[in-house]
């Protein structure tokens, strides 16, 4: 009789949540998988756990074939999964099997199948670490799906104005630049004030400099799934109406909107930078945390710049692997150094155009954001 070898759905259920999440991570971000695994101990499973969170939700939101009105009753009801421990004991399954309707990647899909491990892992985390986590991510659903509600099925729907795209990075990016700051804060118990008010001061640029950067390489792959981030106000300021510029109608035109995003974008990443170098020099695994993200993101920046292939739908610009193994080889040796760190960044964007990017008000997001009502958002809008 021939031996019958346990199947690989076998290993599955019998791995470990702890050791599935592991596994999972590079599966639905090779990306952001890089820069957690620099990370130790307790900070290291709590920011991996909270980006699994992140990506589920991100998950649903992305759905392109799904109603947003199912998307919006997913999203709020994960906020109070991720919120309430007994609410989530009764629910999860519930939601697990909801999820069913989401389309989207496999491993993204296999992922949503399997929350419940990733909430046992939650559970097992450092309470003052649960307390970061939970209200980020709450929000983060929450202000999704206040967006979703905006959204028309079917067409492509933009957004007014350059204040609607920072709220809406600020839900999708901004949350995740606070929730790791207090992460950090956590770790760092004797952090100067000087420090910690600079990282609180620059934590939600940070975020929206690495989603505007996603939003300006996207730009053609939201278009086919009937969404744009480029708001309808800068796309009028140059004459065009929104469906002159996602037909492409005037190259110049639609180049130079772009260019006015990456300077936006850009000046984020300059907070981004001033986030990372207040974080104490002997914290090489924090730093690198910060640095290779954000080196990624401004290398893409200099790539997208005057770069017409951006609006080619068949091209998709991004950074050699090549590019990303130097960026990963290279700066451990710079990390200690704010001097080399600044010259390093300062370097891969010589252009004049952005030499002096326009400063990020954050709290007239602060302001903007206190109005959104995020607590009356229903499912059946």
């Amino acid at each position: 009789m021939a031996l019958k070898l346990p199947t690989e759905e076998f290993y599955f259920e019998k791995m470990d949540d702890w050791t599935y999440c592991v596994q999972t991570l590079p599966k639905v971000s090779r990306t952001f998988a890089l820069n957690i695994s620099v990370l130790r101990g307790e900070l290291y499973q709590s920011i991996l756990t909270a980006y699994l969170f992140c990506r589920t939700v991100d998950t649903v939101e992305d759905a392109a074939k799904l109603d947003p009105k199912i998307k919006i009753k997913l999203l709020l009801k994960f906020s109070q999964l991720i919120e309430n421990r007994d609410y989530r004991k009764k629910n999860l399954e519930k939601w697990i099997e909801a999820c069913a309707a989401v389309d989207g990647t496999p491993n993204d899909l296999e992922l949503l199948s399997q929350a419940q491990r990733v909430f046992n892992v939650f559970d097992s985390l450092p309470r003052n670490h649960q307390d970061q986590i939970a209200p980020s991510v709450s929000k983060m659903a929450r202000g999704m799906a206040f967006f979703q509600n905006r959204f028309q099925f079917g067409e492509i729907t933009p957004l007014g104005n350059i204040q609607d795209l920072e709220e809406y990075c600020y839900f999708v990016a901004g949350v995740v630049g606070e929730m790791l700051c207090n992460l950090f804060f956590q770790r760092l118990p004797h952090l100067s004030e000087k420090a910690r008010n600079t990282m609180h001061q620059n934590a939600v640029s940070f975020g929206l400099g690495l989603q505007m950067t996603n939003i300006s390489k996207d730009i053609i792959a939201d278009r086919d799934r009937g969404w744009s981030y480029i708001p309808k106000s800068i796309i009028s300021e140059k004459g065009l109406t929104v469906d002159e510029f996602h037909s492409g109608a005037s190259m110049d035109k639609n180049l130079q909107i772009l260019e006015s995003l990456l300077r936006k974008t850009n000046g984020h990443l300059h907070d981004a930078l001033k986030f990372t170098l207040a974080i104490p020099r002997t914290e090489i695994a924090l730093r690198l945390f910060c640095i290779w993200p954000l080196w990624m993101a401004v290398k893409t920046i200099a790539a997208l710049h005057n770069n017409p292939e951006l609006l080619n739908s068949n091209v998709q610009v991004k950074i050699s692997r090549n590019t990303v193994k130097l960026i990963l080889a290279g700066t451990p040796f710079i990390t200690w150094s704010n001097f080399l760190l600044k010259y390093s960044f300062d370097s891969i964007l010589k252009d004049n155009a952005f030499q002096t990017p326009p400063v990020f008000d954050l709290e007239g997001l602060k302001s903007r954001l206190e109005k959104i009502p995020l607590d009356t958002i229903h499912s059946n809008h």
